[in-house]
C-alpha cells in the first residue's frame, strides 16, 4: 500500500522534476561544448525536446491531481452547495469524455508510429517512445479525473465543494 500511496502522492511531481533537471543539465552541457569547445553536440536539442514533450504531457495529471487548471468560480461560488457539486461534477464528467477522446487518438498514432518502425534523427530512438507521452499522459489525466470525480461525490458537505 505504501507503493500505492506514493504513486498517488509523488509519481508525477517526481517525473517532472527529473526531466527538468536532466533539461538543465543537457542545455547546459550543450552550450558549454557549442561556446567553449567549439563542437556542438546535435543529439542535445533533440533530447531536450522530447523531454519537454513527455513533462508537457505528464504535467496535465500533475495539475489536475493539484486542482491547479484555470478556471473562472465567479459563478459558481454564489450557488447553493448542492449546485456547486453538480456543477463540478458535471465539469468532471466532461473532462473524462475528452481525455478518453484524446487517449483514443494518442494510442492509435502511437501504434502507427510502432508500425512505421521511424526513428529520430540524432539519438534514433523509436519514434513510439515519444509519441506515447501523449497516451501516458491522458491515461494518467483519466485516472486524476477519476479520482476527482469520485472525490468530489463522497467528500463530506462540510468542506468547501468548490
Amino acid at each position: 500500500m505504501k507503493v500505492l500511496k506514493w504513486f498517488d502522492e509523488s509519481f508525477e511531481e517526481v517525473l517532472l522534476m527529473i526531466m527538468l533537471f536532466l533539461i538543465s543539465v543537457v542545455m547546459g552541457y550543450s552550450v558549454f561544448m557549442r561556446y567553449v569547445m567549439n563542437d556542438s553536440p546535435s543529439w542535445a536539442e533533440e533530447i531536450t525536446r522530447y523531454f519537454f514533450v513527455w513533462s508537457s504531457f505528464l504535467s496535465l495529471s500533475f495539475c489536475l491531481k493539484r486542482k491547479s487548471s484555470i478556471k473562472i468560480d465567479m459563478l459558481l461560488v454564489h450557488l447553493p452547495r448542492w449546485a456547486q457539486k453538480l456543477n463540478l461534477a458535471l465539469i468532471e464528467i466532461i473532462m473524462l469524455v475528452f481525455f478518453v477522446y484524446m487517449l483514443k487518438g494518442a494510442v492509435n498514432v502511437t501504434i502507427g508510429m510502432i508500425r512505421s518502425g521511424q526513428s529520430s534523427p540524432a539519438l534514433e530512438l523509436p519514434m513510439y517512445t515519444i509519441y506515447g507521452s501523449a497516451a501516458a499522459g491522458f491515461f494518467l489525466a483519466i485516472i486524476r479525473t477519476l479520482q476527482n470525480f469520485f472525490g468530489l461525490l463522497f467528500r463530506s458537505s462540510g468542506k468547501n465543494a468548490a
